[in-house]
């Protein structure tokens, strides 16, 4: 009689931390990091407040509200996207050089070139 009291009581035992194991929480692996976006050129290069500048490159977000575009620590507004393209609306700064940063889905990329603010200038995207 004991021996099966405690042949039960092992069952038990067995049965119970099976259990546990059922409705353990398994944690997700970590996805990897977005890749970085990458920059191959700006064009053009020079322009004035409220032209139209190109960012050419890879990696950019394709949803418009999860890319963002830096002229030093003044935001652009981003007009269009697509595959390798940010249409961008140079913002109302004085004239002079500005690094362009792009972010897209939190990673962020520095242009290979400066962008020339020039107020006196009528080069944009669509008429240089």
């Amino acid at each position: 009689m004991k021996k099966q009291i405690a042949l039960v009581l092992t069952l038990a035992a067995l049965l119970m931390s099976a259990c546990d194991k059922e409705n353990e929480v398994i944690p997700r692996p970590t996805p990897p990091p977005l890749p970085q976006p990458e920059i191959y050129s700006i064009h053009p290069s020079v322009g004035a407040p409220g032209s139209t500048m190109a960012i050419l490159g890879t990696n950019f977000s394709p949803a418009l509200s999860n890319n963002y575009v830096m002229f030093g620590s003044t935001s652009a507004e981003i007009t269009y996207v697509s595959y390798g393209v940010l249409s961008v609306r140079v913002p109302n700064l004085p004239d002079g050089d500005y690094e362009i940063n792009v972010t897209a889905d939190g990673q962020a990329r520095r242009a290979p070139q400066m962008f020339t603010i020039d107020n006196s200038s009528t080069s944009d995207l669509y008429n240089h």
